[in-house]
């Protein structure tokens, strides 16, 4: 169980997750990540991308709350969370100090938000 950020206003669900390089497993990196049911891509921190050298894999156009696209590059990345592994997975970058993690992974959990006592359960089982 994870305590929503509470530095967040509102507070937000967030998860600690781990960011490897897909050819060099020795370079793990521990990160929160933002629980973002509303994004269709999980996005990583830009400085992270570059501390662990990702591999780009390619270029997708993709459009913002704000409703404007834009062409961004993807990233292949391993991401560990709980205990699922997935591995090159493709991701965006972000400006954020933190993860997105959004519905291309989320749905592979069962989640149970609980916002009045900030709190958030995440499993690969039903929980």
């Amino acid at each position: 169980m994870w305590q929503y950020n509470q530095t967040e206003e509102p507070p937000a669900p967030f998860i600690d997750i781990f960011l490897r390089h897909p050819e060099q497993a020795d370079q793990r990196i521990p990160i929160t990540a933002k629980i973002d049911t509303g994004a269709d891509i999980s996005a990583l921190p830009e400085q992270v991308i570059a501390q662990l050298n990702l591999p780009i894999t390619g270029k997708l156009l993709v459009q913002g709350y704000e409703g404007r696209s834009q062409e961004v590059t993807t990233y292949a990345v391993h991401i560990e969370i709980t205990s699922a592994r997935f591995r090159v997975y493709e991701a965006v970058a972000t400006h954020e100090p933190y993860a997105l993690l959004g519905r291309d992974i989320l749905n592979y959990f069962y989640l149970r938000l609980n916002g009045p006592e900030l709190t958030l359960d995440a499993s690969v089982k039903p929980l």
